[in-house]
C-alpha cells in the first residue's frame, strides 16, 4: 500500500483530536450524540464541537467558528445540511484540516441536479489536499481506542478482536457490529464509506489487508466504485474477505440508487469475481453470523469429516446435511475403533461414523474421543452435536468448550459444535463464551462447507499459474476496425472471424461471395454451409440466413435465392451485404466462448454449452480476463455438460485441451485490445480428443 495513503487512513482510525461540525448546545441532535458517544466510550483524544455559538457539551468546548479551535484537529466530522457542507469544507481547508468525514446525506442520492454540490466539495478538497470519507455515512471507528464517528450510542466493547468491517450503508455496518458483539466475536476497525466521493472500499480493504491487527474483513457493498482494483486487491489477500453484496435485481437497484447512488453490476460478473478471488459471499445476516464464526476456527483442509453426536437423531440429521454439502463421512479405521473400546464400553451403539455418544455422560470421555479423532490423518474436521440440560450441565459444558478450544489450537483442525439446549442457555453461551458455536447441525455443516469452499477457491487462486503469452495480429484488427468505423456498423461474420484469427484461432475454411455469380472462383469442398452477411442481422437464424450441409452448387444457388427472399420479406428488411460459404465442420458438440467489457470490472470471459439453445440451457461459467490455462480448465469443469469431456454413454471424450486453448486466446484478446466491447463465438464445435475445435461463427461489437 502506498505509504502516504496508509498514513491518511491511519489518521482517520487513530486521531489525536476531532471536531464535530453541527453540534446543538440546546437539544440532543446527531452532532451532540457523536460527542457523547466518544465520551462514554472513553476516547482519549481531544474533542471539539462547532455550533452557532460558543459553549460546552459535557465539558467539551464548542465554538462558533472552526478558525477559533486552539489547534488543527486531525479529523473533522461534518453533519449539517448538504447545502452548508461546501462552506464548512472551505473553513476546514483554511484551518489546515486534512481528513474530513461527511456524514450528511442529500447529495447525489436524492437528485441528479445536486451532483454539482459533490463537484464543489471535491474541488475544495483538491485545492486544500483534504481526503474525504462519505458523504452519507457514519464514518469510521476503532474498538481499540473507543473512537467512533457514528451518531448512535455504542457501549465500549469488552475487548477488541481481529475482525474489521467495511460497509456502504451505515445502518448495515451498525448491524454487523452488533452481530459481532452479540456473538462474542467483537471487532477491530469499522469504516462506513457511503457515497464514496473520495475514499472507497478498495482504499479501506488495502489498509485492512496490510493491518497486522486485522485477520478477517467483513464487507457490505451495494456496488463497486473500482471493481478491477477490488479484484486485484482480493486476488492477493491472505485473509478471509466475507462480503454481503446486495443490489442484485432491478428493484434493489432503484433503491440502492436512491440510497447510496450505487450502480448495479451484473450479478453473474460479481459472482465470478468472488469465486476467482476466494471472496466468501453470504446472502444475509444469518449467513454472515455463520461465516464469521466459521473463520474464527482454523480453515478446514478437506471434506473428510467425523461426526460425533450425543443424540442418534441429530447424528442422522447431520449425516443428511453432510451428504447435501458433499462432505465425506469417512469410515473410522480399526485402530481408532479399538482405542474407543479402551476409552468407554457401549452396550447398544455401534462404533461408526457418525458416532453416537448417547450412552455417555462423562465429559472427560468426550474430550478423550475428540482428542483421538483429531489425531486421525483421514479426518479434516469434526462436527460435534452437544445436547445438554443446563440445570445440571451448564458448568461442565463451559469447561468442555474451553477444552475443545485447546484441542483445536493443538491440532490445527476445526471442531464445529452444534448446541442444543434451552434458549436462555444458548444465548448466554453465544454472547459470553469465546468458543464459536452453532445453533443446529445444519448450521455447523454450512460453516464447514464455507471454510472448505474458501480453502478450495483460495488454493485454485494461488496455484492458477501464469497467463499464456499469445501473439496478436494487431494489423488485422486495425483493418476490420477501420472499415467498421467508416461504415458505422458492426463487423460482418467473416470480419468477426478475422478478429478471432488475429488471436490465433483459425476458423473453418471459408470464402466470401456477393452472390451465385461468384461461385466459379470458390475452391471449397462440399458439403458447405451458407450464411448471410448483414450489418443489421447479427442473429442470422432469426432471418432465415443459415443453410447447412449443402451438397452441390445447385443447392447453394437455391439457398442464396431463398435467403434473399427471406431478407426482403422480413419486417425490418435488413440489407444483404454478401454471403459466407464455409466447409462443414466434422462431428462434435456445440459449445460457445463469449467475452464482454464490463463497465465495472473490465474484460470478462465465459464458456458454455452452445448452439441455438444457449439462452435456454444457460450452462455458463465466467471469469474476469485474462485467465490461465488452469482457470480455463476449471471453467469448463464447472459446466453441467462437463462430463462430455470425459466421455459418456459410449461416446469418446471431447478435446478439452483445444477448448481451453481457444478460451485463453479470447481471454487474452479481450485483455489486450480495449476497442472490443463484446465478442461471441457460437458455436465452437468441439471434436473428439486430439481433433481440436472448429470455430464456425462469431459476432464482435466495438466500443463506441
Amino acid at each position: 500500500m502506498d505509504p502516504r495513503q496508509k498514513e491518511i487512513i491511519n489518521t482517520f482510525f487513530y486521531p489525536q483530536s476531532m471536531v464535530v461540525i453541527g453540534v446543538s448546545l440546546t437539544k440532543l441532535n446527531l452532532g451532540k450524540i457523536i460527542i457523547l458517544n466518544n465520551l462514554q466510550r472513553k476516547f482519549a483524544g481531544r474533542l471539539y464541537g462547532i455550533s452557532t455559538e460558543n459553549g460546552t457539551v459535557e465539558g467539551v468546548p464548542v465554538f462558533s467558528s472552526i478558525a477559533d479551535i486552539p489547534e488543527i484537529p486531525d479529523v473533522a466530522i461534518i453533519i449539517t445540511p448538504a447545502n452548508t457542507v461546501p462552506a464548512f469544507m472551505e473553513d476546514c481547508g483554511k484551518k489546515g484540516i486534512k481528513q474530513v468525514v461527511i456524514e450528511t446525506g442529500g447529495f447525489s442520492e436524492y437528485s441528479n441536479e445536486k451532483n454539482s454540490l459533490e463537484s464543489e466539495v471535491l474541488e475544495i478538497a483538491s485545492r486544500y489536499g483534504i481526503r474525504i470519507v462519505g458523504p452519507n455515512c457514519v464514518g469510521v471507528g476503532t474498538a481499540e481506542t473507543g473512537m467512533m464517528n457514528a451518531f448512535g450510542l455504542f457501549v465500549r466493547e469488552e475487548k477488541e478482536s481481529n475482525v474489521s468491517v467495511i460497509s456502504q450503508s451505515g445502518g448495515i455496518g451498525n448491524t454487523f457490529i452488533r452481530i459481532l458483539n452479540d456473538n462474542h466475536l467483537y471487532w477491530q476497525k469499522f469504516a462506513s464509506v457511503g457515497n464514496k466521493l473520495d475514499l472507497d472500499e478498495v482504499d479501506f480493504l488495502e489498509f485492512f489487508l496490510d493491518d497486522p491487527k486485522t485477520e478477517m474483513v467483513m464487507c457490505y457493498l451495494e456496488g463497486f466504485k473500482r471493481g478491477r482494483s477490488f479484484y486485484h486487491c482480493a486476488l492477493n489477500s491472505n485473509k478471509p474477505i466475507i462480503v454481503l453484496k446486495s443490489n442484485r435485481t432491478e428493484a434493489s437497484s432503484r433503491i440502492a440508487q436512491s440510497h447510496t447512488t450505487a450502480l448495479s453490476t451484473g450479478d453473474d460478473v460479481v459472482e465470478a469475481m468472488f469465486r476467482q478471488t476466494a471472496v466468501i459471499r453470504v446472502e444475509g445476516e444469518e449467513d454472515l453470523r455463520t461465516a464469521a464464526k466459521a473463520f474464527k476456527l482454523p480453515v478446514v483442509r478437506g471434506n473428510r469429516v467425523a461426526v460425533l453426536s450425543r443424540s442418534g437423531g441429530h447424528a442422522v440429521i447431520t449425516a443428511d446435511a453432510c451428504s447435501k454439502y458433499d462432505l465425506d463421512m469417512i469410515p473410522f479405521p480399526p485402530d481408532f475403533i479399538e482405542k474407543l473400546k479402551s476409552i468407554y464400553t457401549t452396550r447398544v451403539i455401534n462404533h461408526q461414523n457418525p458416532l453416537d455418544l448417547g450412552e455417555i455422560f462423562d465429559y472427560t470421555i468426550f474430550i478423550k474421543i475428540l482428542d483421538e479423532a483429531l489425531q486421525l490423518d483421514g479426518v479434516d474436521g469434526i462436527i460435534f452435536n452437544h445436547l445438554y440440560q443446563p440445570s445440571y450441565e451448564a458448568a461442565s459444558s463451559r469447561t468442555f468448550l474451553n477444552a475443545v478450544g485447546e484441542l483445536v489450537k493443538k491440532y490445527g483442525k476445526p471442531v464445529y459444535i452444534s448446541l442444543t439446549s434451552n434458549a436462555e442457555e444458548i444465548l448466554d453461551i453465544t454472547k459470553n463464551h469465546p468458543y464459536p458455536t452453532f445453533t443446529s447441525p445444519l448450521q455447523a455443516v454450512q460453516a464447514y462447507s464455507l471454510s472448505l469452499n474458501y480453502m478450495r477457491n483460495r488454493t485454485a487462486r494461488d496455484t492458477r499459474g501464469d497467463v499464456p503469452d499469445f501473439g496478436l495480429d494487431r494489423d488485422m484488427i486495425d483493418s476490420v476496425w477501420s472499415v467498421c468505423e467508416k461504415a458505422e456498423r458492426i463487423p460482418l461474420t467473416d470480419e468477426a472471424l478475422d478478429i478471432c484469427r488475429s488471436a490465433g484461432i483459425i476458423p473453418v475454411k471459408q470464402a466470401r461471395i456477393t452472390g451465385a455469380a461468384d461461385l466459379d472462383r470458390v475452391s471449397l469442398d462440399y458439403p458447405l454451409a451458407l450464411k448471410v452477411l448483414s450489418s443489421k442481422a447479427s442473429h442470422k437464424t432469426d432471418v432465415g440466413g443459415v443453410a447447412l450441409d449443402l451438397k452441390n452448387r445447385e443447392e447453394v444457388e437455391s439457398a442464396i435465392a431463398a435467403m434473399v427472399r427471406s431478407m426482403q420479406q422480413h419486417p425490418d428488411k435488413p440489407p444483404v451485404d454478401g454471403f459466407l460459404l464455409q466447409e462443414m465442420a466434422g462431428k462434435g458438440e456445440e459449445f460457445f466462448i463469449g467475452a464482454k467489457r464490463d463497465a465495472t470490472f473490465g474484460p470478462v470471459v465465459m464458456v458454455g454449452y452452445g448452439g441455438v439453445y444457449i439462452e435456454i440451457l444457460n450452462d455458463v461459467s465466467m471469469r474476469l480476463a485474462p485467465v490461465t490455462e488452469k482457470q480455463a480448465g476449471t471453467m469448463i469443469d464447472e459446466l453441467i455438460m462437463a462430463p462430455l469431456f470425459k466421455g459418456v454413454r459410449g461416446r469418446k471424450p471431447l478435446d478439452r485441451e483445444a477448448l481451453v486453448n481457444a478460451l485463453c486466446r479470447i481471454s487474452s484478446l479481450m485483455s489486450r485490445d480495449e476497442r472490443i466491447k463484446e465478442l461471441d463465438l457460437n458455436p465452437v464445435i468441439v471434436h473428439e480428443k486430439g481433433k481440436g475445435v472448429s470455430v464456425v461463427d462469431a459476432r464482435v461489437f466495438f466500443t463506441s
